[in-house]
């Protein structure tokens, strides 16, 4: 019993001696981005769907892009496809204005999309089914980024399991060895 409590003590002071932080707090940003990342591919991809659905129902190309404008709920999103709309009121064809809607501060998978609808209508290619490839496609992407993460979590447990966890299954099953070789060696 006594070499159990004098362990823990032992672990404390090493723990303090040496300030091992034990909160991990340079994971929380990337763990941020990640997110961001994912939440940004499923919002294309719901964008992409709304445009497919107005397309379905009959509308026009800028017609459903403004639809799925109005009920884009990732701000980003909406601020990037609301410029693209405002350089289509100010008389740019709209695809002059997906063309010039294209930069470096937006996000990429809108880029990557505007690309794709500005392709369909240069090439004359049907839109829907590259629509539909691009939604599929960013799903999958964000699928495969959630089960990276989910795989990377056993592999933050090994710390805790090597420096904690072991050591005191040690002391709880050699304890009673202990304690018997010192009575022992009492005669």
């Amino acid at each position: 019993m006594y070499f159990i409590v004098i362990s823990f003590i032992l672990n404390f002071i090493i723990l303090n001696y040496f300030k091992i932080d034990l909160k991990l707090i340079n994971l929380k940003p990337l763990q941020s981005r990640k997110n961001q990342y994912v939440s940004m591919l499923f919002a294309t991809a719901d964008f992409i769907d709304t445009i497919l659905l107005h397309l379905e129902a009959g509308s026009n190309i800028f017609h459903s892009f403004k639809n799925a404008t109005e009920n884009s709920l990732n701000e980003d999103l909406k601020r990037n496809a609301k410029e693209t709309l405002i350089l289509y009121s100010m008389g740019c064809s709209f695809s002059d204005s997906l063309k010039n809607s294209i930069n470096e501060k937006s996000d990429p998978f809108y880029n990557e999309m505007v690309e794709c609808i500005h392709l369909s209508l240069l090439l004359g290619t049907t839109l829907k089914e590259n629509l539909v490839q691009l939604s599929a496609s960013l799903r999958i992407r964000a699928q495969l980024s959630i089960e990276e993460s989910m795989s990377q979590a056993p592999v933050k447990m090994i710390f805790p399991l090597v420096f904690f966890i072991f050591p005191v299954i040690f002391i709880l099953l050699v304890s009673g060895f202990i304690q018997d070789f010192i009575s022992t060696m009492r005669f």
